[in-house]
């Protein structure tokens, strides 16, 4: 057997052996190849969350294709050499089409592109020297995130705005459903908010929602999704999380916003939140998730606020 190439390095810096190992097995057609789970948000459960969806997916792909298992067998071989031609530099590899419109030709012509366009990208990338070119794309750039931004996100906060993470949730509820993988809703709320608004000013509101916002993105992973439900209520969703572990982030979060230190002038204003959290059980809608996370916190409320119920 040929030995496995070494690790590639990205900004100085190795990739994991887990996630090369991960991404050479599928390259070598190894799609029911899963690496070991935790569960418990770290990196190395993260990574093995992003191979084990590729493998996956691409399983997903190949049971939907057994009638043209032949064709196939030799397309997936064809893309494990694509993917190692390409991870060696060389983008000028294609894969053969019958322009049949059926998966496998589909398969083909995604890879055919992605490749193209990725030579395309590096290839400019190398020999871009035109520092006024180099201005014009950054500026186009910065306009098309700060687009996006504004279509997704809320103003105030900085997080998801209802629609988009409402959107985002539904999407993960679905993936979380078709693979049997945990994932988690939960509702935050500040306590008392509306005496911060009028003992202080609008003002000093929106500071304290500025920074529980802070608080609550700094104990997410890249993964998580967190929008603004609405007024002073937060709503987070936590793929590959079970309830356990969901109820450790949002206490490090309460804890976190607990210790806040905000002033209004000179006087201390004091932020706290309640919770509440619920693991989405098997075929419960998003709305269903919502209406018992929103009771869990509900609870919270009523039993002394700043806390988090696991409902």
């Amino acid at each position: 057997m040929d030995e496995k190439p070494t690790p590639p390095e990205v900004a100085g810096a190795r990739l994991p052996p887990s996630l090369v190992d991960g991404l050479l097995r599928l390259c070598q057609g190894e799609f029911s190849h899963r690496l070991p789970r935790s569960y418990s948000r770290d990196q190395d459960d993260t990574i093995a969350f992003f191979v084990n969806t590729i493998g996956e997916e691409l399983g997903r792909i190949l049971a939907e294709t057994r009638t043209q298992e032949e064709r196939l067998a030799l397309l997936v071989e064809r893309v494990s050499d694509a993917l190692l031609s390409v991870v060696a530099g060389d983008f000028s590899v294609q894969i053969a089409r019958d322009f049949s419109g059926d998966a496998p030709d589909v398969l083909a012509f995604l890879v055919n592109n992605t490749v193209t366009e990725l030579g395309i990208f590096v290839t400019e990338a190398r020999r871009k020297s035109d520092e006024e070119k180099k201005r014009l794309e950054q500026l186009v750039a910065e306009r098309t995130a700060e687009l996006e931004r504004l279509a997704t996100t809320d103003v105030l906060t900085g997080a998801l705005n209802r629609r988009r993470v409402f959107e985002l949730a539904d999407a993960e509820l679905a993936r979380a459903a078709r693979y049997h993988h945990p994932i988690c809703l939960a509702m935050l709320d500040l306590d008392h908010f509306k005496s911060i608004n009028d003992r202080f000013g609008h003002a000093a509101g929106d500071d304290a929602l500025r920074a529980v916002a802070e608080v609550v993105r700094a104990n997410l992973r890249s993964v998580d999704l967190f929008g603004r439900y609405g007024g002073e209520e937060l709503m987070l969703v936590l793929p590959e999380t079970t309830a356990g572990a969901a109820a450790i982030a949002l206490e490090r979060i309460r804890g976190g916003i607990a210790a806040l230190t905000l002033l209004a002038g000179d006087l201390p204003v004091v932020v706290n939140v309640s919770g509440g959290v619920v693991e989405i059980e098997s075929g419960e809608s998003l709305e269903a998730g919502l209406r018992r996370a929103d009771a869990a916190l509900y609870q919270a409320k009523h039993t002394g606020r700043n806390r988090i119920i696991v409902g």
